[in-house]
């Protein structure tokens, strides 16, 4: 093997893996650097979420009070429910701008549910505004819960929304996984807590007992609500060393689990009997929604140590990828002053050979390369250098012959193989730029479609090859009163399409008529010996404002199909 062959076969494997392991090391070092980025702003956007879930729930308190309250009450209720709903409204707006910010594709459905969910607000409101109006010993107990389950179908969307928010940000960074599931157990807990609570409205406003759906929708909720805790205990065992989470916990317990839902087992019992509850709904709110906000608290917690973690592997990788783009530099630089220096020391007398080279390249042909006089490096590339000349010449032939081929198969890939007229597809092709350049430039285009009439008749009686005939022949008859301009092709089977450029409606039927009358007055010989003639029926359209293609080919059909309902061997233009 040359020193010359050697020498660049050692240079390029090299180059290869330097680039190879370097390409890793940096793509590695800036997903963690985006991963890093991408996390912090997942959880804001997760926790946004859930933050108008929350207050979308919360606004339920008010609700419940105003419809349930004493009429002194009313307007302190009144101004709480606004404040409630003007809240609510502007954590949905600022969830929506964040999302509509971020260009992430995958923020797309999100968007919808949120926006759904935002359409829903206001008939929900209203049913719930309809009750208040209602003075309270004429309210029906089904409309109150209506007016409350309406409230209550605004989470679902929610919910959905912070799963998907959950998996893109567990996407971004897989250590997310743990802290986004408490968080998430953490929201659920609130929701349902909220909607136990809300089960109570109905019963406490008219002061009934709980009906059997009730107790079972609220024994429903309590095993959710348990088998949440549960979850905590499981989910967050990462978390058993934090003491901040630790006394958040210690906090939930002591405060929903020990007087919230316990104050909601006393009203059950009490529902399960008389029903004499004795209490409004404003102070059922506010005896159990200052304890649910312990559950809101953990969250946070959690929250916002993932952050702070998010945070510190953020630096740590970007960091990491300085360091390695530094390295990766320095190295590159010695590695192009190596091969500089020794190009310099040792490909000097191949630089002449560089010149030959660089004209074959561009196809000059007419470089002349010299005989070569030794059996040495230089020898062997002029003598390669003669061999490539040549297969030049070869390729540049080859490649004119291609260019051949490829336009034969072009065309014949665009003509009816039967009657030798345009395809379907090549009609399509050219029809759509005739299109464009008429709407462009306000000018008129007409289509005629034309089936000839009876012609399984003729297929029938004298055999395809004969129907094969008159369909040339008919073809050919009609090419010939056509305009080079015009575009004829065959559409399906014995149906015909014609696009007529610079001719309007009138025109067009003119041409029509003419064709016709020709077909008709025309005879086909048949294996030299029978004479047949044939009819055809027209349908013609026109270009008409922003119409397309295939609109002004369904307003032909439907003339044509006229045409043939009318009697066949007959015009018919497009209504």
């Amino acid at each position: 093997m040359s020193l010359n062959r050697l020498f660049w076969l050692i240079s390029v494997a090299l180059m290869l893996i330097f680039l190879a392991l370097t390409a890793r090391i940096v793509s590695s070092e800036w997903g963690e650097y985006r991963r890093g980025t991408r996390s912090v702003e997942a959880v804001q956007v997760v926790q946004l979420t859930m933050i108008a879930m929350e207050k979308t729930s919360i606004e339920r308190g008010p609700s419940n009070a105003l419809m349930g309250g004493e009429p002194a009450d009313l307007p302190q209720l009144s101004k709480k429910l606004q404040v409630a709903r003007e809240q609510t409204d502007a954590s949905i707006a600022t969830l929506l701008d964040v999302l509509r910010a971020d260009a992430d594709v995958r923020y797309a459905p999100v968007i919808r549910k949120i926006e759904s969910v935002k359409a829903a607000l206001e008939p929900a409101r209203l049913n719930v505004d309809r009750q208040v109006g209602v003075p309270r010993s004429q309210r029906s107990s089904d409309d109150v819960s209506a007016a409350v389950s309406g409230m209550i179908d605004l989470i679902p969307p929610f919910v959905t929304a912070v799963a998907d928010l959950t998996s893109i940000a567990i996407q971004s960074d897989p250590q997310l996984l743990d802290g986004l599931t408490g968080m998430r157990v953490a929201s659920s807990l609130r929701e349902y807590a909220g909607q136990v609570g809300s089960k109570f409205t109905a019963p406490v406003i008219t002061q009934r007992p709980l009906t059997k759906n009730e107790v079972i929708e609220i024994g429903k909720l309590y095993g959710r609500i348990e088998q949440l805790r549960s979850l905590l205990n499981i989910q967050m065992r990462a978390y058993r060393d934090n003491v901040a989470y630790n006394a958040a916990l210690s906090d939930l317990d002591a405060q929903y689990f020990g007087k919230g839902l316990p104050f909601l087992g006393e009203l059950l019992q009490i529902g399960l009997v008389s029903g004499s509850y004795e209490l409004t709904t404003a102070e059922l709110a506010a005896r159990y929604v200052p304890p649910m906000s312990s559950i809101l608290r953990l969250r946070d917690v959690i929250q916002a140590d993932l952050v702070r973690d998010a945070e510190i592997r953020n630096r740590q990788a970007r960091n990491y990828l300085v360091a390695t783009v530094v390295m990766a530099l320095v190295a590159f630089a010695f590695f192009f002053v190596l091969m500089y220096l020794v190009r310099q020391r040792v490909l000097a007398p191949v630089l002449r050979a560089t010149t030959l080279v660089t004209g074959l390249a561009v196809d000059n042909l007419e470089v002349e390369i010299p005989t070569a006089r030794y059996r040495d490096e230089i020898g062997d590339m002029l003598r390669a250098l003669q061999v490539l000349k040549a297969r030049s010449f070869e390729r540049i032939g080859l490649a004119g012959e291609r260019e051949t081929l490829i336009q034969q198969l072009q065309v014949s890939s665009n003509t009816d193989f039967l009657t030798g007229v345009m395809n379907r597809r090549a009609f399509f092709a050219h029809s759509q730029q005739q299109l464009a350049v008429a709407q462009r430039y306000k000018r008129n285009l007409a289509l005629i479609l034309l089936d000839v009439d009876h012609f399984k008749r003729i297929n029938d009686n004298y055999g395809h090859l004969a129907g094969d005939s008159i369909l040339r022949s008919a073809v050919q008859l009609i090419a010939q009163l056509l305009r080079k301009v015009d575009i004829l092709a065959r559409y399906g089977g014995e149906e015909f399409i014609i696009l007529l450029p610079e001719a309007d409606m009138e025109q067009a039927l003119v041409v029509a008529e003419k064709l016709r009358s020709t077909l008709s007055q025309q005879t086909f010989a048949i294996d030299d010996v029978a004479q047949i003639s044939i009819t055809a029926s027209f349908g013609v359209s026109a270009l008409a404002g922003a119409a397309t293609l295939d609109y002004m080919i369904r307003l032909a059909d439907e003339a044509l199909y006229k045409a043939k309902n009318g009697g066949r061997n007959q015009v018919v233009r497009a209504s």
